[in-house]
């Protein structure tokens, strides 16, 4: 916790209030998703300079907020606007499947950047991870599950889209979408602990 609060503040925060702030103040929406996307990108950009890191959480909140302003448009259905929106959800349940696939599993690095409390504790997640198939096993698991419940929730928000008014369907797709991070979240936290236990026994 002490690590993803900064994470958030410094990472996610930003490009969110950017987006909101603007739409309070009734500007258009593609200008905020510009805006938004502008401050996800700096943040990279600086993080790249400072540290020669890729920041991949502000990248991928930018990439959330870019694909958004893509979409806007693609049409000035409202309706159609938010279920296209769901394609950004898909789109990054794709990239997690991706890293599966490539070998090097999302959840493992997030893992490490949340939950490992020094550089030793660090290197010595990544000495089990390459020598130990159960270990890898829990992180390979952690992401195909991240990426269902993301793809799951794709899915259930374009029905909601055309059965429930626009103002309801906008405020529930935010709530949907913070619920399946908290409850992925939640699980996550519980067969992390679990699966590591039983890895490292």
């Amino acid at each position: 916790m002490k690590k993803f609060l900064p994470i958030m503040l410094l990472d996610v925060v930003p490009v969110v209030a950017a987006y909101y702030l603007l739409r309070l103040a009734d500007v258009a929406e593609g200008t905020a998703l510009l805006v938004a996307t502008a401050v996800g990108v700096a943040r990279v950009a600086w993080v790249a300079i400072k540290d020669r890191r890729l920041d991949g959480f502000a990248a991928c909140t930018g990439l959330v907020f870019a694909l958004g302003l893509a979409l806007s448009f693609v049409s000035g259905d409202e309706r159609l606007l938010l279920a296209v929106k769901s394609l950004t959800t898909g789109v990054l349940a794709v990239v997690l499947i991706g890293t599966c696939v490539a070998g090097k599993p999302a959840a493992f690095g997030i893992a490490k950047r949340f939950g490992a409390e020094d550089e030793a504790t660090a290197a010595r997640w990544d000495v089990l991870y390459a020598h130990n198939p159960a270990f890898r096993h829990i992180y390979l698991v952690m992401t195909f599950v991240w990426a269902g419940a993301l793809l799951a929730e794709s899915l259930v928000r374009i029905p909601l889209v055309y059965l429930l008014p626009i103002d309801v369907t906008t405020g529930l797709s935010t709530v949907l979408l913070l619920g399946t991070l908290g409850l992925a979240g939640a699980w996550s936290a519980w067969y992390g602990k679990r699966g590591e236990l039983a890895a490292t026994a």
